[in-house]
């Protein structure tokens, strides 16, 4: 717990620390535990603080091993030369990582570790391929605006130092023609071959979903199915995460352990029940490396491993111990995955589920024979609903942080939903695996594809009950935070008394809560996209031509998705856009043609193209806020806090928010 918490705060600073200051916090906390060895409560806090201390020296070491290069400006290069290590199809584009051993404008000491291109189509190419062509390279994409999500820190800890696209179809694409295939090359190209055969076997939707079980490849889901599995609290799905593997595994188990049940000269001579423990382990590694071992795989596949070896010795598996080992193992090979949602929502829910089953609601999966099979399935299902509203209720804070909704209907939908993957869809996948080598998956495909057609079925029809969808705006995080610990503190405890202590966090997260301040114009550091919050009909008001990508971000940050869209053409005339809020007058331009005017008229200017005169507002009775073409470049997307009319506005740009870390390029620095 604890550990995490040292993470996050790690990266919650502006910059990296000291080694020198991390190794002296660290001897302090040692030397407090050593000194209050005798003392059972102070003894516990200073354990807690050497583990948040540990958590992140533990972010340090990763960044020391990860320092490269990384792109610092955009580039036009004639030639980018390297070595396809990953593809990845994504809605008629492919997407490829590769390692350069060659740039056109770049050093050899400037070259990144991994770049990310992307080209269109889908084309004949596969891992340990070389590529070569024209391209154009960004930086990482850094938050357009304050408090958006941080894609570069993800990108920067995977190795990629700059992503961008192939110019048209000036590239070659070069075979690789030599015998010795790397191990991750290699069960890359048996990724693409499963697909291949996939793609070949079942209609472009019900493929797309059979590639993200099977294969973690989600590119080639459709994005209105995609969006209208996470309308009806389905996404889940799409993730291979403990669902998956410990229904694959145990697919495997029980059908290995029947298959040898049937010999009595085996069933009474060995012990069928670790072969069949073993034959899942080897199936569920398979299934890791398959997967692409994204954090919830690895999640789960430790867990499932750890379930599965106590059974070869005989011991009790599932406790909050397992968890705890599968969160520290994750947070050790992974640390930038506590910050994001997939980590938070997989750990999040199993503690929940694990801490509730091992208490009072084990009796709901307690083995009855002696009950009717009506009573069995009722029971079955009435956990699965009581699974449902407890999962909802503990990870409702985390999605509502991280995508601005909550189903409420995802309760119902996953009652239908879960039992349909368990009976159905998980053991038509393991069909697919076993007869894919022979090539007879056509049969295991056949009889995958009428569940798959009921969970699109499924999502369609409970992503059009629009009342099932609650829209919220993003809490803050230190509101998030808290709540969360309040959470684990209470699911940690079993006496009673220490419950109390989780007072100070919940309520310390209903301050956050009342005292968060959202602002009242968001302006992107690409210096084109901008938009304004009016309470009034609860609306963001955007550019004309705002992206789609930034849109949708920031209606999930105001929580707006069902208000209608409103750009700012009556606002506009054809050189300016003009708004009043709280009393005072906001004025945006691409560009300035009178600032003396604007000075005596506006409270707040911003100019997304061009530098304002800084004397031009001299003598005048007002002293608006700037936010110019000098601002955007340097500092990045501003979010802007205008008061009401007796306090200044002021804006908080993506330099100071994000600080100075190694993935954050904004102005070539």
């Amino acid at each position: 717990m604890f550990l995490g918490l040292g993470q996050a705060v790690y990266f919650s600073l502006k910059t990296q620390p000291s080694d020198i200051l991390l190794a002296f916090a660290l001897l302090i906390a040692l030397a407090g535990m050593w000194l209050s060895r005798h003392y059972v409560i102070p003894f516990f806090c200073w354990l807690m603080l050497v583990f948040a201390v540990l958590g992140g020296g533990i972010v340090q070491a990763h960044l020391y091993m990860l320092q490269g290069p990384v792109l610092k400006k955009t580039l036009y290069t004639e030639n980018l030369q390297g070595k396809i290590l990953s593809l990845e199809p994504r809605n008629g584009r492919t997407r490829l990582v590769i390692t350069p051993d060659d740039i056109a404008g770049l050093s050899r000491d400037q070259l990144p570790q991994k770049v990310r291109l992307s080209l269109s189509g889908d084309i004949a190419v596969r891992p340990g391929d070389y590529f070569s062509g024209k391209a154009k390279i960004f930086p990482l994409s850094v938050p357009e605006t304050p408090g958006d999500p941080d894609f570069a820190r993800n990108l920067y800890f995977d190795g990629i130092g700059g992503t961008g696209f192939a110019l048209g179809r000036s590239y070659r694409i070069d075979r690789d023609q030599t015998a010795d295939t790397g191990f991750f090359e290699a069960i890359e190209r048996i990724r693409l071959a499963i697909m291949a055969r996939i793609d070949n076997g079942l209609e472009p939707a019900k493929a797309g979903l059979a590639n993200a079980i099977l294969v973690g490849e989600r590119g080639g889901v459709a994005p209105e199915l995609a969006e209208d599995l996470r309308k009806s609290g389905l996404a889940h799905l799409l993730a291979i995460s403990g669902l998956h593997m410990g229904l694959l595994c145990g697919v495997v188990f029980f059908t290995v352990r029947f298959g040898l049940a049937l010999f009595p000269s085996v069933a009474l001579r060995y012990p069928i029940k670790k072969w069949a423990a073993i034959a899942g382990f080897i199936i569920g590694t398979f299934y890791l490396l398959l997967s692409g071992a994204t954090v919830p795989t690895q999640r789960a596949f430790v867990m499932t491993a750890i379930v599965l070896f106590a059974v070869l010795v005989d011991r009790r598996a599932i406790s909050l111990r397992l968890v705890a080992i599968a969160a520290v193992i994750v947070m050790v090979l992974r640390p930038d995955a506590i910050l994001g949602a997939s980590f938070q929502l997989s750990f999040a829910a199993v503690t929940v589920l694990v801490a509730f089953y091992q208490g009072k609601g084990g009796r709901l999966v307690s083995p009855q024979r002696d009950l009717p099979v009506w009573q069995r399935i009722g029971r079955y299902l009435f956990a699965l609903f009581i699974t449902g509203i407890m999962v909802t209720a503990v990870t409702a804070p985390i999605i509502g942080f991280h995508f601005g909704r909550i189903s409420l209907l995802g309760v119902l939908s996953n009652l239908v939903a879960i039992p349909l993957m368990a009976f159905w869809i998980m053991p038509g996948i393991v069909a697919v695996l076993v007869l894919l080598p022979f090539g007879l998956e056509g049969i295991a495909l056949g009889f995958l594809a009428p569940g798959l057609d009921m969970l699109i079925a499924l999502a369609h029809l409970v992503a059009r009950q629009d009342w099932g969808l609650w829209h919220i705006a993003q809490p803050p995080a230190l509101a998030v935070i808290l709540a969360m610990l309040a959470l684990l503190w209470l699911i940690i405890w079993r006496q009673r008394v220490l419950w109390l202590c989780a007072i100070v966090p919940a309520v310390g997260a209903a301050i956050a809560i009342i005292g968060v301040q959202s602002p009242d114009l968001l302006v992107g550091g690409d210096q084109k996209d901008w938009a304004l919050y009016q309470e009034q009909g609860d609306h963001l008001v955007f550019n004309n031509r705002v992206s789609r990508f930034h849109r949708d971000i920031w209606n999930a940050r105001f929580g707006t998705g069902f208000a209608p869209e409103k750009n700012a053409a009556k606002h506009c005339d054809q050189e300016r856009c003009w708004f009043k809020k709280n009393g005072k007058t906001i004025v945006i331009s691409d560009k300035i043609d009178d600032p003396f005017y604007l000075c005596r008229h506006a409270d707040v200017i911003v100019i997304l193209k061009q530098d304002f005169p800084v004397s031009a507002c001299n003598g005048s009775d007002r002293s608006p806020l700037v936010i110019d073409d000098d601002v955007l470049w340097w500092q990045g997307g501003v979010a802007v806090f205008l008061g009401d009319q007796q306090s200044p506005s002021r804006y908080e740009t993506v330099r100071q928010t994000s600080g100075n870390w190694s993935w954050i390029i904004i102005g070539g620095r």
